[in-house]
C-alpha cells in the first residue's frame, strides 16, 4: 500500500479513494460530512477539471501557482467555516491541514530557496490526511448514529432568548441560580 502511495500512480489512487469516500459521505454522512464532501468535490475536483480543460498551463513549481493557491484558499475558507459550525471534532483537523496547505503557498512566495519537490509535498500531503480525517469522522458518525440514534449536525451560534444566566444578586446567589437553571444546551439532542 505504501509503495502505491509513493509511486507515479499516487494521483490515480487518491482520485479513486476520494471519489469513493465522497460518495460514502453523501450516502451515510450527516450535514458536516456532506458539506466537507461537497466542498472537496467542487473546489478540488471541479477546479482540476476546469484547469485541465480551459488552461493549458501545467503545475507551476518554480514560483507560486496562482490557480492552485486560489483553490487552496477557497478550500481553507470553506473548511474553516464548516469546522466552526459543525457538531463534530474532525472538521477542525481538516481545516487545520488546509491552513498548512495555504501556508505552503505563502512560504513559496516568501522564500526562494524552497525546492519544487518540497513545495509539492507541502501542498499535496495535507490532502491525504484530510481524506483520512474525513474517513475517520464518517466512521465515527455512523457508529455514533447506530449506537445513540440521530443527533444534531450543527452547533447553534447563540442561545435562544430568555435563557441567559441571571446577573442580579451576589456571586453565591448567581451560582445557585445558574446551577439550578437549565441551559439551552440541555434542550438539544
Amino acid at each position: 500500500m505504501l509503495q502505491l502511495l509513493a509511486s507515479e500512480y499516487r494521483m490515480i489512487a487518491q482520485d479513486i479513494f476520494s471519489i469513493m469516500l465522497l460518495a460514502a459521505a453523501f450516502i451515510w454522512g450527516g450535514g458536516p460530512e456532506r458539506a466537507v464532501a461537497a466542498s472537496w468535490f467542487i473546489i478540488f475536483k471541479v477546479s482540476a477539471f476546469v484547469r485541465e480543460t480551459f488552461f493549458t498551463q501545467t503545475l507551476q513549481l518554480m514560483e507560486v501557482d496562482v490557480f492552485l493557491a486560489s483553490t487552496d484558499i477557497a478550500a481553507c475558507i470553506a473548511f474553516v467555516w464548516i469546522a466552526l459550525y459543525a457538531n463534530r471534532n474532525y472538521p477542525l483537523w481538516i481545516a487545520g491541514l488546509q491552513v498548512l496547505a495555504v501556508s505552503a503557498h505563502l512560504a513559496r512566495g516568501l522564500v526562494e530557496s524552497i525546492s519544487p519537490v518540497g513545495y509539492v509535498v507541502m501542498i499535496v500531503a495535507p490532502g491525504w490526511f484530510q481524506l483520512f480525517a474525513l474517513a475517520f469522522g464518517l466512521a465515527r458518525h455512523a457508529s455514533r448514529k447506530r449506537k445513540y440514534g440521530p443527533y444534531r449536525d450543527w452547533r447553534k451560534s447563540q442561545p435562544p432568548p430568555g435563557l441567559a444566566p441571571p446577573t442580579a444578586g451576589s456571586p453565591g446567589e448567581r451560582m445557585v441560580l445558574k446551577s439550578a437553571q437549565t441551559s439551552w444546551r440541555d434542550n438539544l439532542k
